[in-house]
């Protein structure tokens, strides 16, 4: 059986549910899915120059920066990318500062879309971004909502304002060399949906 080579993502049910599905549909195409231990934050660079075969699961807009990245076309889960900010009046433009995570492109590619004139503190984790906050060295974090709600569910939200940027897609990404893949993926995941094995995976994992 052929392999298909991904990095371990962050720890989280969306993670698990995601490993579990692409494993299922590769397997159906003569596949088997290793998972390395890698680091996270050079881990797109890493797919996009062939080391790695694709990405698990990441938002849409990676295709920008990594062009020889691919999504197959089927949502895999639906999150939200939010602002939590430590003032109630004040809008996103109006912050002095905001604190993102390397390595997670939605919050890079809001700002890209979204051009913030404050200073931008990049750090390695969304524990970074709330020590930030919770001290007050930055007035807003931008973060996945399930990164906050899976790693940090003693964290309390209600101390700040919590405003949603965008509802956001994930995908799974291949590495060009695999574009003939795509479309035998593409069905193999519609057809696990139809055959209601999203739907158990889903509710396994917690995520309904």
């Amino acid at each position: 059986m052929q392999h298909m080579l991904f990095n371990r993502p962050a720890d989280t049910p969306q993670a698990r549910y995601v490993i579990e599905l692409m494993t299922l549909a590769y397997k159906e195409l003569g596949y088997d899915v290793h998972i390395i231990d890698f680091n996270h934050q050079s881990a797109l660079s890493a797919a996009n120059n062939g080391t790695l075969d694709g990405q698990l699961g990441r938002v849409a807009s990676i295709s920008q920066q990594y062009q020889n990245l691919h999504p197959v076309n089927f949502a895999l889960f639906e999150f939200n990318l939010v602002l939590l900010k430590n003032c109630q009046q004040c809008t996103f433009e109006q912050l002095d500062n905001i604190a993102i995570q390397v390595g997670y492109p939605a919050a890079q590619s809001y700002l890209n879309e979204h051009p913030f004139i404050g200073d931008i503190i990049k750090v390695k984790s969304v524990t970074a971004q709330l020590n930030l906050l919770t001290q007050g060295k930055v007035q807003g974090v931008i973060l996945l909502d399930f990164l906050l709600s899976t790693k940090h569910p003693q964290f309390n939200v209600k101390q700040f304002q919590t405003e949603i940027l965008a509802p956001i897609k994930s995908y799974h990404f291949l590495h060009s060399r695999h574009s003939a893949l795509i479309p035998k993926l593409e069905k193999e995941l519609h057809k696990l949906n139809e055959n209601g094995t999203v739907r158990l995976l889903r509710a396994k994992h917690n995520l309904d």
